[in-house]
């Protein structure tokens, strides 16, 4: 009975502790949109609540809840507004919802070889290293610090709550109490409302077709690849299929509240995971979390959302594309595989995910036929 005790309070601390892993993906991006893009973050904070209690409710495993990197891209670089990115996402929604009861997404994962997939895993894990170093630092040494206790804390009795001391102790040493000075308890709720026909225009011209690619790739097949890879016991439930079930029907019912367009994510999987998340709390307390800032605080939750210090979002940011590369794995490889995988990092970082896709694929194709015309010579 002690033993049973200990172990649920074990899981406890360490679900909660993993709840926060993903805030290095979700901090600037958001915060990004509330600010420059002008998004509220009532609504905005209102989804991710929403959909990531969902999401843990239908998984019970902790398939992340993230915002979608293009479209967010695109807000914060004053391409779209909010109309447009409530627009975008409620069109990417219904788009995901019919491809979902159609076999073209496992069609699409059946033509990308493994070797793709894993180049894919580690162009993301590269793009997250390079949203990291393009943040505003104060402290170089407190990043380098707080990762390497971060990852000292995986080897100890401390890795459960390790995220969490992280957390706790960057703020005690990098946060700035005036941050949390000016806000106040009230009770706020999302504002429904449909954007005009001219967003939906301008979601077709802007947001819609890269976000759908990265969507397919990296939100959906890449998420269910190493979802299964994580839970093999789970893989009839952890597909595409479904990931792309449940985040269409969420950004089609939570855009109108103001949500921001969202998926899952293999980034954030990974975040979870590599701080010792196994099942669906983790997700489920990020998600109320979401939500007592957006009913409670509305608006003013951005001043507690940016009072988390940037040296433990970009330190929380290394980690996860440490776990996502996973270095140990990717030295297992053969050469002529890993040539190519390297090879997409630096299409990704200089032209994008989608463009490191078509290259991978092309390289590939090309080392089988190499290898296919050297077995026929012999």
């Amino acid at each position: 009975m002690l033993e049973s005790n200990r172990t649920s309070g074990s899981l406890v601390i360490r679900e909660t502790s993993a709840a926060f892993a993903d805030l290095g993906t979700f901090l600037p991006l958001t915060v990004g949109l509330i600010v420059i893009s002008g998004m509220s973050a009532t609504g905005l904070l209102f989804g991710f609540g929403m959909f990531a209690l969902a999401t843990a409710f239908m998984y019970r495993r902790p398939i992340p809840v993230q915002p979608m990197k293009a479209v967010a891209a695109a807000g914060i670089a004053g391409l779209a507004g909010p109309e447009v990115l409530i627009a975008t996402g409620m069109m990417l929604g219904l788009t995901l919802v019919v491809l979902s009861q159609t076999q073209a997404i496992g069609l699409l994962k059946r033509c990308i070889p493994n070797t793709v997939l894993y180049g894919m895993r580690l162009a993301l894990a590269a793009s997250l290293v390079a949203t990291a170093l393009n943040l505003q630092i104060p402290s170089v040494w407190g990043v380098i610090t707080l990762l390497l206790v971060l990852t000292a804390l995986q080897y100890t009795s401390l890795r459960n709550p390790s995220c969490f001391i992280v957390l706790v102790g960057g703020w005690i040493i990098f946060g700035s109490e005036s941050a949390l000075v000016s806000w106040s308890i009230g009770w706020h709720l999302p504002a429904f409302e449909l954007p005009p026909i001219s967003a939906f225009w301008g979601a077709l011209e802007v947001t819609y077709l890269p976000q759908l690619a990265l969507t397919l790739t990296n939100a959906l097949i890449l998420t269910a690849v190493i979802a299964q890879d994580y839970f093999p016991d789970q893989k009839a439930q952890l597909t595409e299929q479904r990931f792309a079930l449940s985040s269409g029907f969420a950004n089609v019912l939570l855009a109108p509240f103001g949500a921001m367009p969202m998926c899952h994510g293999a980034g954030g999987l990974a975040a979870h995971h590599g701080l010792g998340s196994t099942t669906g709390w983790s997700v489920a307390i990020f998600g109320m979390t979401c939500l007592v800032l957006a009913l409670l605080f509305g608006d003013e939750a951005t001043h507690i959302l940016t009072a988390v210090p940037m040296e433990v979002v970009v330190a929380l940011v290394l980690y996860a594309a440490w776990v996502l590369a996973d270095p140990i794995k990717l030295s297992k490889l053969r050469p002529s595989c890993l040539c190519i995988i390297l090879l997409m990092v630096p299409v990704t970082l200089f032209s994008g995910l989608l463009a490191a896709l078509v290259v991978g694929l092309l390289l590939e194709w090309f080392r089988v036929k190499r290898s296919d015309q050297a077995s026929n010579s012999i």
